[in-house]
């Protein structure tokens, strides 16, 4: 990856989008990875028992996605991801394609510093997760 994008280039709004389709195979290999096997998000049944459609994917696959845009989106290889708050609006399921779209809010030269605010969407546009992330640039 080349350094695409110098610091002082990012601007208030600017945007980068990644998405994700959340298939069982992701749950199944986020289960083995994490050791999280609670049933919520591996068990069908169990999960409609508690008033779900379907087993719920991970909350923490929101982090993955931003770390993936964050170390692969934004044009420099340089980079550390510093923060992250995610606040869940709605459950997301297997079969589900979840859009990041994280938003420029703050830049900040000196500390070399972006903030981001962070929207999570489904594919008819309705808000999954909301958040914000802060990321260096060495």
């Amino acid at each position: 990856m080349n350094n695409v994008y110098p610091l002082n280039s990012f601007y208030k709004g600017q945007r980068f989008t990644r998405s994700l389709a959340i298939t069982s195979e992701l749950l199944e290999q986020y289960g083995k990875l994490s050791g999280d096997f609670n049933p919520l998000h591996i068990d069908d049944q169990y999960a409609r028992e508690k008033g779900f459609k379907s087993r719920v994917a991970y909350g923490n696959i929101y982090g993955m996605l931003l770390s993936t845009l964050v170390g692969m989106d934004l044009g420099h290889q340089e980079v550390m991801l510093l923060s992250e708050k995610f606040d869940f609006k709605k459950p997301v399921y297997v079969g589900d394609t979840i859009k990041l779209t994280a938003t420029v809010a703050v830049t900040s030269v000196s500390v070399r510093v972006i903030e981001f605010n962070l929207e999570f969407c489904d594919v008819d546009g309705d808000a999954a997760a909301s958040g914000k992330g802060q990321v260096r640039y060495f």
